[in-house]
């Protein structure tokens, strides 16, 4: 691994580290009154309490949103590195708050916390663009494939350290303990950055579009052969936020998990998800590509999704999560590498922006929804949305491509779109 790929991966690890130490607090905060951690007034029900989930999921995407635009402009600016300092730098102080919020048990602590993160959570945008600036077409797929390697080892590591660390099973292992833990890792991931990286920006010469939130969207999605791709990326997240929002609510209600079995789940699935991402993705592209694949890997991570619904065993359940975890590693890496495959190389960080900004769009308000399904319904009723969602969302990719390739001219726009 290149010493700049390795730096990459080292802080991408770390970020998702500290996101993915939140996963088996924060449900037990808000829909399990049997946890010690349970901070839900007892004024309110826990229908109010999934919709306070959703909403409290749903604000770092919302800030990603406007903010991951405007850090892009940054990095373009002002070098990739310093941009990345920044966002870890958010990172810290947002998880300090969080930690206080526990501690105080301050509901409005949390939703100011969910915020700030949000708001400089621009790594992983910055961090693909990077790889986009090393890399070349021969090894586009690989590269980016660490990038979700690294999400892959962080979902082992974030949530199997926020359940210990959270755990009780020592004294000192409290609900703030992986937060301060998170804390401390950040804090070295940025003096690591600082040292480790050689700038790959362009470090233009020019001011910040401050309208880039609202502007990158539509420009993006006026690039020829993109937008197919773009559709099919806010579908996909729309989709993977209802699960992923509501999978620890799932199995707490249904399996009656607390936060350090929840943290043996995931390191159950980031296994697979690794082992899909370093050891698969680099023999079936070499074999096959992405605009081939996609389609069927998409379809089956919408039916494994669907299919974790049905079992009431365990292992019956777990027995399924392989499937999910192959099928969704090699659909994330051929979305972001046909994106990136498509666009010019000048317009790199417009369409790799513009994924983001579509990606944290999609996060927010089915996070939002997925709280108001689950307060509506039932708790795997935001699965059952998603697993839906997603395998709709291959069958209209894939039947739009099968007519285009039937009928000429079918597309009015770019034949690639």
């Amino acid at each position: 691994m290149d010493h700049e790929k390795k730096t990459l991966f080292m802080v991408v690890l770390a970020e998702v580290i500290g996101f993915g130490i939140l996963i088996p607090i924060v449900p037990l905060l808000f829909t399990e009154p049997s946890s010690v951690y349970f901070i839900l007034p007892e004024s309110l029900s826990i229908n109010a309490g999934y919709l306070l989930l959703g909403a409290l999921i749903g604000l770092y995407p919302i800030g990603q949103f406007f903010a991951t635009p405007i850090l892009g402009e940054l990095s373009d600016i002002y070098g990739r590195k310093t941009v990345m300092q920044i966002s870890i730098g958010g990172t810290v102080v947002s998880t300090l708050i969080f930690a206080l919020g526990l501690v105080t048990t301050s509901i409005p602590l949390l939703f100011i916390s969910r915020t700030v993160n949000g708001l400089t959570g621009g790594l992983i945008s910055v961090a693909q663009a990077t790889i986009a600036d090393i890399s070349d077409e021969t090894n586009k797929s690989r590269n980016f494939g660490l990038i979700g390697a690294a999400f892959g080892a962080g979902f082992i590591l974030g949530p199997t350290i926020g359940g210990l660390l959270s755990s009780g099973l020592l004294p000192f292992l409290t609900a703030t303990t992986p937060f301060l833990f998170a804390a401390a890792l950040s804090t070295a991931s940025i003096i690591y950055l600082r040292y480790a990286l050689e700038e790959t920006s362009p470090m233009e010469d020019r001011k910040v579009n401050w309208s880039k939130p609202l502007t990158q969207v539509r420009k993006g999605l006026a690039l020829p052969g993109l937008r197919k791709l773009f559709a099919t990326n806010l579908m996909y997240f729309s989709g993977f936020s209802f699960f992923t929002t509501f999978i620890p609510v799932y199995l707490v209600e249904n399996f009656g998990f607390r936060q350090l079995q929840i943290g043996g789940f995931f390191f159950y699935l980031g296994i697979f998800v690794i082992l899909t991402q370093l050891v698969l993705i680099p023999r079936i592209f070499s074999r096959t590509t992405e605009e081939k694949l996609m389609p069927y890997t998409l379809f089956l991570t919408g039916v494994s999704i669907l299919l974790q619904v049905i079992p009431s065993e365990l292992v019956i359940f777990l027995a399924l999560v392989p499937l999910f975890a192959v099928s969704n590693g090699i659909t994330q890496v051929s979305l972001n590498t046909l994106i990136s495959r498509n666009a010019p190389r000048e317009k790199q960080g417009l369409a790799l922006g513009t994924n983001q900004s579509l990606r944290a769009l999609a996060n927010a308000v089915p996070s939002v929804l997925s709280g108001v399904s689950a307060a509506l319904f039932a708790p795997s009723s935001p699965l059952l949305i998603a697993g839906s969602l997603i395998a709709l969302t291959a069958l209209a990719y894939r039947s739009r491509t099968v007519t285009r390739r039937l009928v000429p001219g079918f597309s009015t726009g770019s034949t690639e779109d």
